[in-house]
């Protein structure tokens, strides 16, 4: 997600069924994705991943979207699992709006969950432990209220002059991983989401005026009815308007399309070059893009920009040009890359994705511009910026939670100070070395979840040495701790 830093730049629940409903019946899960065809293979080595098979029905008058979900979880891990978590994103303050899970079955059979961390985390205790290995199947029906502007984030799931974006409005199953069970709330101000990558099958039905960009491919629509395939994907998102206007460009394999309202066709054809161009850098400095499309939507949100797998959503507020526009799609591209394939914990470690999308997107000023253009946004917004918190006293180790933060702290320390380690370490291996760990890096995670271990180990395996103290400098130290 693009927090903000377009600002900083200018300033230098569950509900139990009170009537019985027939077992839901959405599309079976299928084990294909919209790949580009040389990477069709990838699907097959993912043979555990969540399929979700979602039946989804928006009704952007009543500000309100109605579903059906069957999820095929297999226990991944190597312990057995004595609970399952569902994550009811729309309930987190964040989101602003309101969901509700109803019949739901385990198996066939009727599970009374238990509502966590206001009702945003629904429990369900197994009976006996799912052994590693083994295949479980979730059913339910769900409804969710969506408001006008969101909650305290970034309107990633509202309804704002005609615009409905739906982010996370289906019930997802968390990652666990060594800590257990990620179900904490993360604070308004970032990423809420950390979870696996998996397959997803989605119907939408909606009124045939709309206009429906989603995460993945989805059908020509037929009487207000699309069929969307995904994977494999970290999560789907979907946005809806009467009305985009719409521009394409075929690039690396890669068809990237840029939606619009239909008096900011200058911004988005803007936007479209843009993408365009970060794909291609992207590509050549890190690696393909696996997917065969990548839309860019003009919204609403409060955010400069917020990234979604195949799926990057940009501020209305930027469509009139300028400097903004351009780093704030450059970053959310980046994300593809970093979050979107290579995925990490957003809620613990941000650093991860968002300081090096933060990073990439230097690289892709460096490739468009020049190299002396890059060294002036390197001295201005990350070395002045360091320099400032230094000064102020205000100096945090990048490598924190983003709960560690408050907003504008978060802001400075992870996107402005967490880029010059990556520069640090550019600069001390040298540019051959350093790409070819990020391509190390890429590479080694792809639809995995990467930790900072796992990127030392990439430095280690290409340079023979992890380079631990620029790490320790720039990840985990502070002048000001």
């Amino acid at each position: 997600m693009f927090v903000a830093f377009w600002m900083l730049l200018l300033l230098a629940g569950c509900s139990p069924p009170s009537t019985p409903a027939p077992t839901p019946q959405p599309t079976a899960p299928q084990a294909v994705g919209p790949l580009r065809a040389e990477f069709a293979a990838d699907l097959d080595a993912l043979p555990a991943a969540p399929r979700y098979a979602i039946d989804l029905d928006v009704n952007p008058a009543a500000a309100r979207v109605t579903g059906q979900q069957q999820v095929r979880y297999t226990n991944a891990e190597e312990v057995p699992l004595e609970e399952l978590y569902l994550r009811l994103f729309p309930n987190t303050p964040a989101y602003g709006g309101a969901m509700t899970v109803t019949h739901l079955l385990l198996d066939g059979q009727p599970v009374t969950p238990t509502a966590e961390l206001g009702g945003s985390a629904l429990r369900l205790d197994l009976e006996p432990a799912l052994a590693p290995g083994a295949v479980v199947t979730l059913s339910m029906n769900f409804t969710v209220s969506v408001s006008a502007g969101g909650g305290l984030g970034y309107a990633q799931l509202a309804l704002i002059d005609g615009v409905m974006s739906l982010a996370n409005v289906y019930p997802l199953i968390p990652v666990y991983d060594d800590e257990g069970w990620n179900v904490e709330v993360a604070p308004p101000y970032g990423d809420a989401v950390y979870s696996d990558c998996g397959f997803y099958t989605v119907r939408v039905s909606a009124p045939p005026t709309e206009t429906l960009v989603a995460s993945g491919s989805c059908s020509v629509p037929a009487q207000g009815q699309w069929s969307c395939v995904a994977a494999p994907v970290r999560d789907f998102a979907l946005v809806l308007r009467a009305g985009y206007w719409r521009e394409s460009r075929v690039v690396d394999g890669v068809t990237v399309n840029s939606y619009a309202y239909p008096d900011d066709e200058e911004g988005g054809r803007l936007v479209l070059q843009v993408a365009a161009d970060a794909v291609a850098a992207y590509t050549d400095l890190f690696g393909p893009y696996p997917y065969a499309e990548l839309d860019v939507v003009e919204t609403g949100t409060r955010a400069g920009g917020i990234e979604y797998p195949g799926l990057v959503v940009i501020s209305d507020q930027l469509y009139g040009g300028g400097n903004r526009l351009e780093w704030v799609v450059a970053h959310e591209v980046a994300h593809q890359w970093w979050y979107g394939v290579v995925g990490n914990d957003q809620v613990d470690e941000p650093w991860l994705d968002e300081a090096l999308a933060q990073y990439s997107t230097l690289l892709y000023y460096e490739a468009t511009y020049g190299a002396e253009t890059a060294a002036s946004i390197v001295e201005r917004d990350f070395v002045q910026a360091h320099q400032s918190l230094v000064a102020t006293r205000q100096d945090r180790a990048v490598g924190l939670p983003v709960s560690a933060y408050d907003q504008p702290l978060y802001s400075s320390v992870v996107y402005r100070k967490g880029p010059l380690y990556f520069h640090a370490l550019r600069g001390e291996v040298g540019d051959e070395l350093f790409f070819d760990i990020m391509r190390t890096y890429y590479r080694r995670n792809r639809y995995g979840i990467a930790t900072p271990e796992s990127f030392l180990a990439a430095v280690q395996i290409v340079t023979g040495d992890a380079h631990e103290g620029l790490y320790e400098e720039w990840i985990l130290g502070a002048a000001n701790p």
